[in-house]
């Protein structure tokens, strides 16, 4: 049975979320694709194009990049509430720490170390974050997997090794 892709250039903004909500992912990944690209779009002011389709922004990925890609962006998991849950509770606990340690017994380590507790989490919520919205922040500058998939997930590795480097270092330290 042959069916038409719909001309998305024509849907209001909850008209999309509706879309989001009930389309079959692993069915019609193309389309959930085009989906989320013409709301990032419209949320950057870019007027829908008429008629036209929009390309995949996993299309000029490797295939064996969207094995990852696939698992990730199916997690029914809201990263944005997340990180900011994590920085919020690490400030506080990280406030707390600096205002209730002893000063004689020196509250410079373990405020360092409530901070890298909760800096690794962020970091690797936000690799997860990032590989599902496809782009990441490297050194302020916004890097696209679609544009750049070199870049991207090597931003990527780099901010997971450096969270993993953390913890293990975090622990390694508590109980040696």
């Amino acid at each position: 049975m042959f069916t038409s892709e719909p001309n998305y250039s024509q849907y209001t903004h909850e008209e999309f979320l509706d879309v989001l909500e009930h389309i079959d992912r692993d069915k019609y990944h193309h389309r959930y694709q085009i989906v989320l690209k013409e709301i990032d779009n419209r949320n950057k002011g870019i007027s829908p194009k008429t008629g036209s389709k929009c390309k995949s922004p996993i299309s000029s990925v490797k295939n064996d990049d969207n094995v990852v890609i696939k698992a990730i962006t199916n997690l029914r998991l809201n990263t944005s509430r997340l990180l900011k849950t994590i920085f919020l509770l690490g400030c506080i606990f990280t406030f707390l720490a600096f205002v209730f340690t002893p000063q004689p017994e020196g509250f410079g380590d373990f405020v360092a170390f409530i901070v890298f507790l909760f800096l690794s989490p962020f970091l690797l919520v936000y690799c997860i974050h990032a590989v599902k919205t496809g782009e990441i922040e490297i050194k302020a500058i916004t890097v696209k997997r679609s544009e750049s998939p070199g870049c991207f997930w090597l931003g990527i590795v780099t901010y997971a090794t450096f969270s993993i480097f953390v913890l293990f270092t975090l622990i390694w330290n508590t109980y040696t």
